[in-house]
């Protein structure tokens, strides 16, 4: 059985930069839908016995731009068991300042925390999602 440990293996002293090498470029896909609406890139995802949670970090504490609140707002509505985690921090260290939640359609407020703070979240959401309590 694995232990979750899931470490980027891209060498970027070798092989260049990811992000130009390797993400893909959402942009050619702009045309294909309506106004302004654009695909979103999701910093990463974790899936715990049909429970959800989305990360997105960011490096401000500002709004969310209108299309990606819009967006987290509509996908957490669509079921209790998909929830949003906003960090504002240092992606390279990963020094975390404060989070801010998207519930069932509802942006919390942010507050402050630390990456030891994030961890036990986390932690708590993966006991509460294998829990029996969840499968209600």
């Amino acid at each position: 059985m694995s232990d979750g440990y899931n470490p980027i293996r891209w060498n970027c002293g070798a092989r260049g930069c990811f992000n130009q090498m390797m993400r893909p470029k959402i942009e050619a896909f702009a045309s294909c839908f309506p106004g302004r609406i654009a695909m979103s890139d999701i910093d990463a995802t974790v899936e715990v016995n049909g429970h959800f949670v989305f990360l997105e970090m960011k490096s401000h504490q500002g709004d969310l731009p209108i299309g990606q609140r819009l967006y987290f707002q509509r996908l957490t509505l669509l079921s209790p068991r998909i929830s949003v985690m906003i960090l504002h921090g240092d992606a390279e260290t990963m020094r975390c300042e404060a989070v801010r939640w998207v519930y069932k359609g509802q942006v919390s407020e942010w507050q402050p925390t630390t990456l030891d703070e994030v961890t036990a979240m986390l932690r708590a959401f993966s006991a509460y999602a294998t829990s029996g309590e969840a499968a209600a």
